[in-house]
């Protein structure tokens, strides 16, 4: 434009002589010459378009403001551009004009063998015959789980202690049974001793028992005093502890030393005989039972019910146990279980039956002036702590206190151990229970061995020491 019109007079005219022919309205050709600014197009713009009168139809319509006017003014590209960026947001676009393509979201064909194996005729056997499969191996594993509780199928000799009280029912021994991993399927064990329902109640006792009995045979065992006919005579030392006795039982195919023990432990018998009724500090004592398991000759089945075993000792000990006993201990103001104690000191300590009803009037007569001699001081005392208890126990800190309380509560030569020990320390028989309610009215205090047995008495210490150096003398000799 700049290069054909040479000013914008020249421009303007142009345009408004090509602007005569279209509809809109002219000043009747009667406009003056425009010019811009403060020329004769800027006054005539005053002139004509600041009085509303002078303003067209048109010029109203388009609101005119006093510029060039244009038909089609222009647009700001980059606002349309914007816009219809916007409005193609997420659309497909192709050349101007075109529909946008068609999209194909059908999914491939499959082909027939995957719409076969895909389809619910399929899936739905396949999935019947897994759930069948399943269930039957959990039913067969079951079924072999409960067959071998019965017969015993695995053969596992595995042997486990476990302790029946007196009174018990099947499900309570049955748990027992479980809980120590000797069957596996209680409730089946449970059906089967209902329908084979064995006559007889349970044995209070220990028992050594291993799957590869089944649970008929144990059950069998737990309800009988023996079940074989095969016997075997024993005999047991006056003075034997029962750590040794239960040796000499598990040897000799009787029963087990760890069933025989863990009856003792674990078993009251104190409902089936009145002399045990009345045992103190039972929960302080390595072996609860230990003096009242009478030492003599006794015959056993072999494989008997350790139950049925103890139950021989302790029948025994009652028959021995007289009315003159009872009546012995209630004059000098002893229980039975004191009796015992002391018996067995005297077991130990004596060297033949004929020193012990001095030996026992020393003891008493140490225990009678507590403030002269608050310690018993028996060597027999001190020997069981070191040669019967501490060999059971280890060297854990568990064991070390437990060691240290027994320490306090059976050596006489412990500051804490005041008076008689906690309990017996071995098993006495008859001369020393007598020889401890008939003791030998004496005025000895003290006494001591040479090691060829023979006994020397003291009145006082001086004297005691001096029958070390004849002991000592003796030994050499």
């Amino acid at each position: 434009m700049a290069d054909k019109f040479n000013n914008y007079d020249e421009l303007l005219g142009n345009f408004e002589s090509k602007s005569s022919n279209t509809s809109r309205p002219s000043n009747n050709g009667n406009s003056p010459r425009r010019t811009v600014g403060n020329t004769d197009y800027g006054k005539a713009q005053k002139r004509n378009y600041d009085n509303p009168e002078n303003k067209t139809t048109q010029d109203k319509n388009q609101g005119y403001k006093g510029g060039v006017y244009f038909s089609n003014p222009p647009r700001n590209i980059n606002r349309e551009l914007n816009k219809m960026n916007k409005q193609n947001v997420g659309r497909r676009t192709g050349p101007r004009g075109s529909a946008p393509p068609v999209v194909n979201n059908k999914p491939p064909k499959k082909s027939k063998a995957a719409r076969f194996f895909g389809s619910p005729k399929f899936l739905r056997p396949v999935i019947c015959i897994g759930v069948v499969a399943i269930v039957s191996l959990i039913l067969c594993v079951y079924g072999l789980g409960c067959i071998n509780d019965v017969l015993a199928l695995d053969k596992d000799e595995t042997t486990v202690e476990i302790t029946v009280q007196e009174g018990m029912t099947d499900a309570e021994v049955l748990d027992i049974l479980h809980d120590n991993k000797l069957i596996k399927n209680k409730l089946f064990c449970k059906i089967f001793l209902s329908v084979f329902e064995q006559d007889g109640e349970y044995i209070s006792g220990g028992y050594t028992l291993s799957r590869s009995m089944g649970v008929e045979k144990m059950i069998a065992t737990m309800k009988s005093d023996y079940t074989n006919s095969e016997t075997i005579t024993l005999t047991f030392p006056e003075g034997y502890t029962i750590d040794q006795i239960a040796e000499k039982l598990e040897a000799n195919d009787v029963c087990t030393a760890t069933s025989f023990i863990n009856t003792l432990q674990k078993v009251d018998f104190s409902s089936e005989y009145d002399f045990l009724k009345n045992i103190p500090n039972k929960e302080q004592r390595f072996r609860v039972l230990e003096g009242y398991i009478y030492p003599d000759t006794y015959e056993f089945y072999v494989g008997e019910n350790a139950s049925s075993v103890v139950r021989r000792f302790l029948d025994n000990f009652e028959n021995k146990w007289t009315e003159e006993y009872q009546e012995q201990a209630e004059k000098r103001g002893l229980t039975v279980d004191e009796v015992v104690i002391m018996a067995s000191i005297l077991q130990k300590e004596a060297a033949n039956s004929e020193q012990m009803p001095t030996i026992s009037g020393i003891l008493y007569n140490r225990l009678d002036r507590p403030n002269a001699f608050p310690l018993l001081q028996c060597d027999s005392t001190e020997d069981y702590l070191l040669d019967t208890i501490k060999p059971k126990l280890t060297s854990s800190v568990e064991d070390t206190q437990l060691y240290m309380q027994y320490r306090d509560t059976y050596d006489t030569y412990s500051e804490a151990c005041k008076g008689l020990p906690v309990g017996a320390i071995a098993n006495p028989g008859d001369a020393a229970i007598k020889a401890a309610l008939f003791p030998e009215d004496t005025s000895y205090l003290y006494f001591r061995h040479d090691k060829k047995g023979n006994i020397y008495y003291a009145n006082s210490f001086s004297e005691h020491q001096a029958n070390a150096s004849k002991a000592s003398r003796a030994d050499s000799e």
